[in-house]
């Protein structure tokens, strides 16, 4: 179901990356319109997909979102493999359980990491270390330049739920929902979201 609902009542399970949020807020603001509406889980009203686009309508002064309402038993959640610069290697066995590495023919190394839901807020503390997410991927070996490839626990819906409810959010890009609802494309003009437009 398509809809409009207020941001307040929006439940993140996710942190959004600073430089991305203003960059999607410029954009939205220049076009005057969202052309996506977020993921959102019907019952508990948690951000499935689009934790970006939230921030950017709060940065940008929309009191509402456009929102498409999802079951989640109709989704399915997979995980991505996070990409950091090779200098990150040290610092994330000194932060979490790394199970197995693999250096690849392309100069990365693949680390494997444990700790089940745990092993997300160790890779918050890497980042919080310097180590910037450059990128993330489906599958390891699609990333061409070498890289530090680590591939968490596959994450879980009660991990995301967990995360929204408790206000202990996920590093950014953390999961991945795959759901009809992300290709779903309606211009929603920025008036329609309550924003007051100069």
């Amino acid at each position: 179901m398509l809809t409009r609902l207020p941001i307040s009542s929006l439940k993140p399970h996710e942190l959004a990356l600073d430089r991305h949020v203003k960059e999607l807020a410029q954009a939205i603001a220049a076009r005057r319109a969202v052309l996506r509406p977020l993921v959102v889980e019907a019952r508990s009203l948690v951000v499935l997909d689009g934790s970006h686009r939230l921030r950017a309508l709060r940065l940008i002064g929309a009191s509402l979102a456009p929102v498409a309402l999802v079951n989640y038993d109709s989704v399915t959640l997979k995980g991505w493999v996070r990409v950091y610069g090779l200098d990150a290697l040290r610092d994330l066995i000194n932060v979490t359980e790394v199970v197995r590495l693999r250096h690849t023919d392309r100069g990365s190394v693949i680390a494997w990491i444990g700790g089940s839901d745990e092993a997300y807020y160790d890779l918050l503390r890497l980042e919080g270390m310097g180590h910037e997410l450059v990128k993330v991927a489906t599958r390891a070996y699609a990333v061409r330049e070498p890289s530090l490839l680590v591939i968490p626990p596959r994450p879980t819906k009660d991990l995301v739920l967990k995360a929204a409810y408790t206000g202990r959010l996920l590093p950014p890009r953390s999961t991945r929902h795959l759901t009809e609802a992300k290709f779903i494309t309606m211009r929603t003009p920025l008036t329609s979201l309550k924003v007051e437009l100069s």
